[in-house]
């Protein structure tokens, strides 16, 4: 039975290095073509929101994957019963993996408001 526990982890991390890399790349784009429209002779040949909504699309996806992912690994969670339910004794009950999803989570829905408020009007 803790093969199940061990293999819900490691389900959380995947989608917790697929939210980090969405977040990440959404992050860059942002930013690289924002220092683009304001370098002076730069003429871009599409219009100059695109790439930012772009980047701010991919923070927001990968950020709405985390927080259902989060919501899938609790309900399963809960649905084993927790480590008494798995017949495991003595498994701590400290999981880092939860700890990074839940940080993750926090911070990329900051950089989403931050960025969504950066967008031209």
């Amino acid at each position: 039975m803790i093969q199940t526990r061990l293999a819900l982890e490691r389900t959380l991390l995947a989608w917790v290095r697929t939210a980090a890399a969405s977040i990440g790349f959404g992050f860059t784009i942002f930013h690289f073509y924002e220092l683009l429209n304001t370098m002076p002779g730069v003429k871009l040949p599409w219009h100059p929101g695109a790439s930012r909504l772009l980047g701010v699309s991919l923070v927001g996806i990968g950020t709405l994957a985390l927080v259902l992912a989060l919501a899938q690994y609790l309900l399963m969670i809960r649905a084993l019963g927790g480590s008494a339910a798995l017949g495991v004794t003595g498994v701590p009950r400290f999981h880092p993996g939860l700890i990074v999803a839940i940080v993750l989570t926090a911070v990329g829905a900051i950089t989403f408001w931050v960025l969504l408020a950066r967008l031209p009007t």
